[in-house]
């Protein structure tokens, strides 16, 4: 009973606990979806809010090198396009500036107000690149300073070629790092997130929060960049391979350019609301179970004191069914043999008396058993010795009384008794039993001595219907073996 109440409590307890972790667990699960889910929108606008941004400067190049592939570029003719490209970058709230380069690498025309006379980007990495390759593609370049300026711009070009299809130079226009940054910080993505825009293979063109040691870096030996690289949009978490935070990242690859958008919020922050949450639910599960337990034990002790008290009843009741038991066993029993005693023999004879029994069958006969020479024996080997033989003289009655279906008891002194109810043969019965006792090795002084036995028989019939009869028959042929010479089976008249 206290084992089940015991049981019961940490069941209880454990069904609890479990249901918290599952519900903690459950919450955990929603709090990143709904973070996922915010953090793809949010990087899904960025995406074409920069598809749309850097398609527009695109566009204005596309426009600008139409109108350069009408005309040599000579002075006159470029100094006629030197206002439109002012219009063009005021129009345009990223452009910094725009530039016609020519295949020498020096510039012709400039939407600055000012630029220094022998400037010059032959050594600048798009140019070598629209010099090597013949491909007309705007290409979106690594973020560097501006040599009129000094400010951060990522570098937006595109190859002119002359009517041969030759080299001709460059139109270029420097989209504002500053200036991108100050679109991303209109998003909030928490004091530790962070947005930042990437060209296809893995280079950073721009970050809020602006850190200016991470422009141009690349991250394409990171696992990340395997991530962000295996689908066109998606969330993973990750370290940081630019500042080592651990965020919650989504990215989105913009729809018409080799540019893709990362919106990252730090995984703490994330689930800073699910912790505390999480952690009071815990805490009050967690006191729940302190008073659950309390009232356990409670119940627990009430059920051990009860249990005690039970146990002791029955110990004690146990205690007195046995001593209900020896008591019996002492008042039907020889304490030294072990064997029924003369009283327990009396009331076993009258019951087979009165027993009608099988007409034709044998009547039940009785067996008068003396050691011989007991009190000799007694007096020559002491008394324990005389206590161990009549101990196996005993046993070996009872059994072949047993074996053959009968009753031993001891008669008194040295003298005991076997009944056997409706035997066949019980003579052979008593030969087999005085033998059996003359095979035994008993203990003693000297050469191990041999005890016999004496026996009389007596079986029940017309003028032996009453106890004592029957055990005066079986008593004279007892004294008859003994005077015949002991060790013997002498059967009564009439049997």
């Amino acid at each position: 009973m206290v084992r089940l109440a015991r049981t019961f409590v940490v069941f209880v307890c454990l069904v609890m606990l479990a249901a918290n972790a599952w519900v903690v667990l459950a919450a955990r699960g929603q709090e990143l979806e709904q973070a996922r889910q915010a953090n793809e929108n949010l990087a899904r606008a960025i995406a074409q809010q920069m598809d749309a941004l850097f398609g527009e400067t695109e566009h204005v190049l596309s426009s600008l090198s139409f109108a350069l592939d009408r005309l040599d570029l000579e002075a006159e003719a470029l100094q006629a396009l030197q206002p439109n490209l002012v219009h063009e970058v005021s129009q345009l709230e990223q452009l910094e500036n725009l530039y016609v380069i020519d295949a020498q690498g020096r510039w012709r025309i400039h939407s600055q107000p000012q630029a220094p006379a022998d400037a010059n980007s032959a050594h600048r990495e798009y140019f070598v690149h629209h010099r090597d390759s013949p491909s007309e593609r705007v290409r979106i370049g690594l973020p560097i300073r501006s040599p009129s300026e000094g400010r951060w711009v990522i570098p937006v070009s595109r190859r002119l070629n002359d009517a041969y299809g030759r080299f001709a130079g460059v139109v270029l226009a420097t989209v504002g790092v500053e200036r991108l940054v100050r679109v991303l910080a209109a998003y909030q993505v928490g004091g530790r997130g962070a947005i930042s825009l990437w060209r296809r293979d893995g280079v950073v063109l721009t970050r809020w929060p602006l850190r200016e040691q991470d422009l141009g870096r690349s991250i394409a030996a990171s696992p990340a960049y395997r991530e962000l690289m295996a689908t066109a949009h998606g969330t993973f978490e990750s370290m940081s391979p630019l500042d080592g935070e651990h965020r919650l990242v989504s990215f989105q690859h913009a729809r018409n350019l080799p540019l893709y958008v990362t919106v990252a919020r730090a995984h703490e922050e994330v689930m800073r609301d699910w912790r505390l949450s999480a952690t009071l639910q815990t805490l009050w599960t967690l006191a729940l179970c302190l008073v659950v337990g309390w009232a356990g034990a409670y119940v627990v002790r009430a059920v051990r004191r009860r249990s005690v008290a039970e146990g002791a009843l029955r110990q004690a009741r146990d205690a007195l069914e046995q001593a209900n038991r020896q008591l019996s066993h002492l008042a039907s029993h020889d304490a030294l043999t072990g064997l029924a005693n003369r009283r327990v023999l009396d009331a076993r004879l009258l019951q087979a008396l009165e027993s009608p029994g099988t007409p034709a069958g044998p009547p039940p006969a009785l067996l008068m058993i003396d050691v011989d020479h007991f009190k000799q024996y007694n007096d020559r080997h002491g008394h324990p010795a005389g206590d161990e033989c009549l101990v196996r003289v005993a046993a070996a009655v009872r059994a072949v009384a047993e074996a053959e279906g009968g009753f031993a008891a001891r008669f008194g002194g040295e003298e005991m008794a076997v009944l056997l109810p409706a035997h066949d043969e019980p003579a052979r019965v008593a030969e087999t039993l005085r033998a059996r006792v003359a095979a035994l090795v008993l203990p003693g002084r000297g050469p191990a001595p041999q005890v016999t036995v004496s026996i009389g028989l007596a079986t029940a019939g017309p003028a032996r219907r009453t106890v004592s009869a029957w055990l005066g028959a079986a008593d004279r042929a007892l004294y008859a073996a003994k005077a015949g010479g002991r060790n013997r089976v002498v059967l009564s008249e009439g049997a």
